[in-house]
């Protein structure tokens, strides 16, 4: 009896231990801040930013930097730039925010009008498409967007493009597609 008794409270830990590790995850829309990071048991806001949590397991993304983008803009002359500030910063007409630049051929799609542009977008789904902002805040969000909206090769930008107004070093590639605007 008494081994039948341990058996039954082995099996009960066991069990319990398998749902706990298959329960959803969640954690932050991501927004490029450290809150993305941090992982919760349920759905709800973040306390941090007050984006809302969704599931770990539809964030499925990957961050770059400028020198892996140019990597990739030469081995790939059909990838798509995104550029998802305002249009004001894309051209550099804003004063209220420093816009830094931006690449040559990108399009610009402010985060704010993606849902709503996003048939316009529909014809690059399955083409690789690179997103970058001014700080990495708003493209790791849109990035997650288009991910979970059927678009299969997306990638987010670290950093964003404040990080040019640094310079480029010996990244003759960014010294090729970059336009720098004066601020």
């Amino acid at each position: 009896m008494k081994r039948i008794v341990t058996i039954v409270a082995i099996c009960a830990c066991f069990t319990s231990f398998a749902q706990n590790s298959t329960k959803d995850m969640y954690v932050c829309t991501p927004c490029g801040y450290d809150c993305d990071l941090a992982e919760h048991t349920g759905p709800g806001q973040c306390s941090a930013c007050g984006m809302t949590l969704v599931k770990k397991s539809t964030v499925h993304f990957e961050n770059i930097d400028f020198s892996e983008m140019c990597r990739r803009v030469n081995a790939n002359k059909n990838l798509v730039l995104l550029d998802v500030r305002s249009p004001g910063e894309f051209s550099g007409e804003t004063r209220d925010v420093p816009s830094f630049g931006h690449f040559k051929k990108a399009i610009n799609v402010n985060v704010n009008d993606l849902a709503a542009r996003l048939d316009e977008l529909r014809k690059y789904a399955n083409d690789e498409i690179i997103v970058y902002c001014s700080h990495s805040h708003r493209s790791p969000r849109a990035t997650y967007f288009l991910t979970n909206n059927g678009f299969k090769n997306v990638t987010n930008v670290s950093g964003g493009v404040s990080v040019m107004k640094e310079g480029f070093g010996d990244n003759t590639c960014l010294k090729e597609i970059y336009i720098a605007h004066e601020y």
